[in-house]
């Protein structure tokens, strides 16, 4: 948001804004240019801080706020929905004909959509304009190829994936009244087909992967669909295609795993590449390595981010979903109810949601401020809850560099999970202060020990790292309230 809408107000600024009676003259046409791209720039950018969640009332000296990189995200896909806004309007249209259109010429509406099957933009302003049982008629009578031609232009919204993400996890139908011509309903054969044409393409595959919540992956591995033999491969077929890390050519289990609420659908994702047949590790750590091989991606790049050793993160999640598992679903405890009882964890590796130390890692800038259902929201997600694991083990790290006495902890993934399970920040510079220089660091929680106890098992986890390792950061500076992350 920063990159667009700070140089867009800056050249309303240094003249780029609405002309005025001097500047009319020979260069007229640069004047109107610059002021239509920075009207473009700030509006676009305004519609994105919306569509991201920002608040559209606010009261007096409330900040406005809104997650930065969704905005980001947000603002990429406006910016390239303006690029082929004629190809997206045309689809809009033809989207409104359907719904206007009477039962029995929907499906020459839907034929006419086949013949813009290669316009992925067309095919995504059509399937954006339609309402939740349009987009299950378009897809039933034809339109799934170019749904997944929408797929691939990255500007489908949101609705669109969750509507397509429950009609597919859902059962079909067994009863249908034939004398209303207006339900059409997605068939099992039709469902299998669409999971087939996205695993042929790798950047509809992408971002079909990347629109599931940990919930929708749950139901679509878990589901009525997944009495058919067939579905849960093709189902690791479209993951494959689309997660360049992703073991290809294994499949799933078929016996079950005891394995904590928030990871209950590893167990039906394929054995991992470092133990294609599961010879080596138990069920339950063979699915936990399934798991971080289809998130290794995010994981090293917030591990890079913090520089810390990415095992930390793996063993805290796995510790938690293997050894802690008696949890058999999510607390049903709201986040916003005080101790004890408001000790309500969510996602991957539990992150306790109204904790000191989620909120000392906001305050000190490591992560943007946020209130506890917008919190929650983004734990829930595998995402999130690293992002946040990473974040607590990268301060905490910090935190011992800048007492300077003790050496760094940055490549001991024992003490860092040890830290993540036991302390907040306050309570650990307390404990370095008092701590006898040279006095070696030793982990002393469940969650420690067992990290230190299972080294094999985590060098197997990212195997995949090239070698990379956490380095001695230079002095560290206090971070601020910014809500961008600190740069050592």
């Amino acid at each position: 948001m920063r990159d667009v809408l700070t140089p867009s107000l800056r050249a309303y600024e240094n003249g780029g804004g609405p002309c005025v009676a001097e500047a009319i003259d020979a260069n007229v046409a640069r004047q109107v240019a610059a002021a239509y791209d920075t009207d473009r720039d700030v509006r676009t950018v305004g519609q994105a801080f919306l569509r991201a969640g920002g608040a559209l009332a606010r009261g007096r000296n409330q900040p406005i706020r809104a997650n930065e990189k969704a905005v980001n995200a947000t603002f990429e896909k406006l910016r390239t929905e303006a690029l082929h806004q004629a190809q997206v309007n045309a689809g809009a249209a033809l989207a409104k004909r359907l719904m206007d259109a009477e039962p029995v010429k929907v499906s020459g509406i839907v034929r006419e959509l086949a013949k813009h099957g290669n316009d992925p933009y067309f095919s995504a302003g059509f399937y954006n304009s339609l309402d939740e049982r349009h987009i299950e008629t378009a897809m039933a009578l034809g339109g799934i190829p170019a749904l997944v031609s929408a797929y691939s232009s990255g500007v489908l919204d949101k609705k669109v994936y969750d509507s397509v993400n429950t009609r597919l996890a859902r059962p079909v139908p067994t009863v249908r009244f034939a004398v209303n011509l207006e339900d059409h309903y997605l068939t099992a054969a039709q469902k299998m087909q669409f999971l087939d044409s996205v695993a042929a393409n790798p950047v509809a595959a992408r971002n079909f992967a990347s629109s599931l919540s940990q919930g929708q992956l749950r139901d679509l591995f878990e589901g009525p669909m997944s009495k058919d033999p067939l579905w849960r491969g093709k189902l690791v077929g479209v993951l494959s295609s689309g997660i360049p890390t992703w073991p290809g050519g294994a499949q799933p289990p078929s016996d079950s795993t005891d394995l904590s609420y928030e990871l209950w659908f590893a167990g039906h994702l394929p054995y991992p590449s470092v133990d294609p047949d599961g010879s080596k590790y138990s069920r339950e750590q063979d699915a936990v390595l399934s798991w971080v091989e289809l998130n290794r991606d995010i994981i090293l790049r917030e591990a890079q981010r913090r520089n810390i050793d990415p095992k930390a993160i793996v063993a805290a999640i796995a510790w938690e979903g293997i050894v802690n598992n008696w949890q058999p679903f999510p607390s049903p405890i709201p986040p916003n109810v005080p101790p004890p009882f408001g000790r309500h964890a969510i996602g991957p590796g539990k992150v306790h949601i109204d904790t000191s130390v989620v909120k000392q890692i906001e305050e000190r800038g490591y992560l943007p401020r946020r209130g506890l259902f917008e919190r929650e929201a983004i734990l829930a997600t595998p995402k999130g809850s690293i992002e946040y694991i990473a974040a607590i083990m990268g301060a905490m790290a910090d935190v011992t560099d800048r007492e300077g006495k003790h050496g760094s902890i940055r490549n001991r993934p024992d003490i860092l999970s040890d830290l993540f399970q036991g302390r907040d920040l306050k309570d650990w510079e307390k404990r370095l202060s008092e701590k006898p220089p040279g006095e070696p660091f030793r982990p002393g929680n469940d969650m420690g020990k067992w990290t230190a106890r299972n080294g094999s098992f985590l060098n197997d986890a990212l195997r995949l790292w090239e070698g990379q390792q956490p380095t001695q950061s230079p002095p560290i500076r206090m971070p601020g309230t910014s809500p961008r992350p600190p740069l050592w």
